[in-house]
C-alpha cells in the first residue's frame, strides 16, 4: 500500500519528474524547496536534455536531482506514440520504480493514471510545500511562474488559492 506523498512519518521520498514542472519551480523561485521535501528528484535521460537546452546552469547543481534510466525501452517506445520522450521516460521510470510522478502535462497525467503511477503536479508541491512551512505565500510564487511564461487558467488558480487558504 502506498502512502502520501511524503509517507505518514513525513519522511522525505523520492519522486520522478519530467521537465515542465521543474522549470515552472524554478521560475516561482522555490526549486530549492524540492530539495528540503524529498530525499531525491529522478529524472530520465530525455529529461535532462531538455533541461540541459532550457537552463542547464541551475539544474546542473542541484545535488538532490538524480538521473537514471528506464529500463523498459518497449514501454518508452510505445509510449512515445502517446507523448514526447522526456515524458515517455519518466512515467516509465515511475512505473518501473513505483514513484510518484511529478508531471504537469494532462495527458501524460492520464496515462501514468491508467498505468497505476501517482501523480503530482507543480500545483501539488506548492500546496506540500506551504503545509510543510517551506512557502509562505502560493499566490506570489504563481505569479512568478506566470510571468515566464507558464500557462494556469484563472480558474485553476482562483480555485487553488482557496484551497491553500489564500485570496486570489
Amino acid at each position: 500500500m502506498r502512502k502520501g506523498l511524503l509517507g505518514s512519518s513525513n519522511a522525505a521520498l523520492v519522486i520522478v519528474s519530467n521537465t515542465s514542472p521543474l522549470i515552472a519551480l524554478k521560475h516561482a523561485e522555490i526549486l530549492h524547496a524540492l530539495g528540503l521535501l524529498l530525499k531525491s528528484v529522478v529524472v530520465p535521460p530525455a529529461v535532462l536534455a531538455e533541461l540541459k537546452v532550457k537552463e542547464e546552469e541551475v539544474f546542473s547543481k542541484l545535488e538532490f536531482l538524480q538521473v537514471i534510466a528506464p529500463q523498459n525501452k518497449e514501454m518508452v517506445f510505445h509510449l512515445k506514440r502517446i507523448v514526447d520522450e522526456g515524458e515517455a521516460e519518466a512515467i516509465t521510470l515511475a512505473v518501473e520504480h513505483s514513484a510518484w510522478l511529478l508531471i504537469d502535462d494532462l495527458k501524460g497525467r492520464k496515462v501514468a493514471r491508467r498505468l497505476g503511477v501517482k501523480v503530482v503536479g507543480t500545483l501539488g508541491i506548492l500546496k506540500i510545500a506551504k503545509q510543510k512551512e517551506f512557502l509562505s505565500d502560493v499566490g506570489s510564487a504563481i505569479k512568478r511562474m506566470k510571468a515566464r511564461g507558464f500557462y494556469i487558467a484563472d480558474e485553476i488558480v482562483d480555485r487553488f488559492l482557496k484551497e491553500v487558504d489564500e485570496e486570489g
